[in-house]
């Protein structure tokens, strides 16, 4: 906007206020010439009196009217996606947010509003990623269309077959959902080395991606399906291209082996040891594995407890008691793993796994010199860096498992013990006023901050006099330094949003502050003078008493908090200069 522009180069130039109105004069051109030419003529050529604010309410009243912003404020609110691309809808966003700065205070409420504009294809996923910023869920959404454009174009420069076998080579390897103790057999991702593709039939549905397959989800992280690489995209891995999948890193891919990697394997062993130990502050259900070639961690238990991880220099294969084999070519990054009061590191790969959180193999056990006694399901440490220590494990039993409430009554009218607990969450929810939907969707009810004063209406708030008054002044009253400097900021805070203005008025009233219940000082005008000559309005007001008995069967209870005391009603023009009111600072009118 032109006004605008004027200044932030005011800013800039750091032009005294009192040029502003003639600078911007100088920059009018056309149409904005001719009314400020009929503005001069109008005014008798003393435009010397006219402030900037006052300068940019007639010029906003004149070629930015409040309808005109109302409309341009609504068409804010009901901005949608539609058939434009991502940029143009982020550019079209940005230019209309001028206009509703109040909708979009935060940086969450300005990328809420940024997500529910989105095509619903894209707004799903852009919003299951929570983004905390604009810029996170633009750069989502960005990511979204250009695979979602990439897919288009290969789709339609492709035969059927060639389509069905990039649709198996872009297969993600999501995470399942949290339910990785539910104790069912531990569904594997049934997969030969390198050998993508593979349908996912009996696999949970992503929710992200909407897919059935197994491990963390890579749509939309700018991380390849093929190699789980960062950097580039299934089509141009170099994995593809060269042909050959296993001359990525040193070789061959490394062989590892899982002894047990679900409950049912673990029963059977018998020379297994179970607990739940904290990793890096999260509570794990972790199986002690002397089959076990390395140490594991579940992607799922990854993604919950938000770990992060980095590559490994080589791709693991990982071969299962069953004879089927898990690709992994990622570790969590500095972990630590505590047992009996010490914390020891430990390196963790990351691989598919449902009933445990944490493998513990032979590099680890080896490594501190651990040795497992099976029948008493006992663990001996003896690490070179630090005393011996002992842990007691709790067998290969998993965590209670969730029941139905008719399975939970049977049980109890057959004799079954049972525990009632009662769970009480103490965390205060952070309620804001903006989070309410009727609150969002009246933004100018609900402002911040008052724009200004209250429009002009039918009704205005006269001040009567009783015949032959004159004007009554009142000397200020004598404060303290602290009061001096609250009293300097807040008329200027008042100047500022246009409340009062400098006033000649022979009338006067002292000012005072009383303090508030939180500390702060409430500036109060000193009226009794002017009430004392006021002709009283005789209108009756109601009984204490008779508003209590309206209350009675009410269930509901409402209470006005106002931010700050301010006129609902306009003052006549003639009567204005009756609230003039004195302080050291000067002399001043309430509009």
């Amino acid at each position: 906007m032109w006004l605008s522009s004027l200044e932030t180069i005011f800013r800039y130039m750091k032009c005294p206020e009192d040029q502003k109105v003639q600078c911007a004069v100088f920059m009018m051109t056309d149409r904005g010439t001719a009314w400020w030419e009929n503005t001069e003529r109008m005014l008798g050529g003393d435009v010397s009196q006219i402030t900037w604010q006052q300068f940019k309410e007639s010029f906003y009243a004149k070629f930015f009217s409040a309808s005109l912003r109302d409309a341009k404020r609504q068409e804010f609110l009901n901005l949608e996606q539609g058939d434009m691309t991502v940029e143009q809808y982020d550019a079209e966003f940005d230019m209309s947010s001028r206009f509703a700065p109040e909708m979009i205070a935060t940086e969450a409420a300005r990328a809420d509003k940024f997500v529910r504009g989105l095509r619903l294809d894209i707004q799903g996923l852009v919003r299951a990623f929570r983004p905390a910023t604009h810029a996170d869920a633009l750069r989502l959404a960005v990511d979204l269309s250009l695979q979602e454009r990439a897919n288009s174009s290969k789709t339609a420069g492709r035969g059927s077959t060639s389509g069905q076998k990039r649709k198996a080579e872009q297969q993600p390897v999501p995470v399942p959902q949290r339910n990785f103790r539910s104790g069912g057999e531990f569904r594997r991702f049934q997969q030969k080395p390198f050998e993508a593709g593979e349908a996912a039939r009996g696999k949970p549905l992503c929710t992200t991606c909407g897919k059935h397959h197994l491990g963390r989800c890579l749509f939309g992280t700018r991380t390849c399906f093929k190699c789980r690489q960062e950097g580039h995209t299934a089509d141009r891995c170099p994995l593809r291209l060269t042909g050959n999948a296993q001359n990525q890193g040193a070789g061959a891919p490394h062989q590892g082996r899982v002894f047990a990697t679900n409950k049912t394997e673990a029963e059977k062993a018998g020379t297994v040891v179970t607990g739940t130990l904290p990793v890096l502050g999260h509570y794990a259900l972790v199986l002690f594995d002397s089959g076990s070639s390395h140490s594991f961690i579940s992607s799922a238990f990854v993604l919950h407890a938000r770990l992060e991880v980095e590559p490994l220099h080589h791709v693991l294969s990982v071969s299962t008691p069953s004879g089927e084999c898990m690709l992994s070519k990622e570790k969590v990054k500095a972990c630590q793993i505590e047992i009996a009061g010490h914390v020891i590191e430990v390196t963790l790969i990351v691989l598919d796994m449902l009933d445990f959180d944490v493998i513990l193999g032979m590099d680890w056990l080896a490594a501190n010199h651990a040795s497992i006694n099976c029948s008493r399901k006992e663990v001996t440490f003896n690490p070179p860096s630090m005393a011996s220590f002992k842990f007691k494990g709790g067998g290969s039993k998993s965590l209670p498992q969730v029941i139905s409430a008719i399975r939970a009554s049977k049980l109890l009218s057959q004799g079954t013990w049972g525990i009632l607990a009662s769970v009480v969450d103490t965390r205060e929810a952070d309620v804001s006023l903006s989070s309410e939907p009727v609150v969002r969707d009246y933004p100018d009810v609900f402002p911040e901050e008052l724009p200004g004063l209250p429009p002009q209406r039918e009704v205005e708030f006269a001040i009567e006099l009783e015949p032959g008054t004159v004007p009554i002044s009142r000397a200020p009253y004598r404060m303290a330094l602290a009061e001096l400097k609250e009293l300097k900021v807040q008329l200027q805070e008042l100047l500022d949003k246009g409340f009062i203005r400098p006033s000649v008025s022979p009338w006067g009233a002292p000012v005072l502050f009383v303090k508030k219940k939180d500390g702060s000082m409430r500036l109060c005008i000193d009226y009794r003078e002017l009430n004392k000559v006021t002709v009283k309005n005789r209108y009756p007001l109601p009984r204490i008493d008779d508003l209590f008995d309206q209350l009675q069967g009410a269930t509901v209870f409402s209470k006005i908090d106002l931010r700050s005391g301010y006129h609902q009603l306009r003052i006549k023009d003639e009567d204005v200069p009756k609230t003039a009111f004195r302080s050291r600072y000067g002399h001043y009118e309430l509009l």
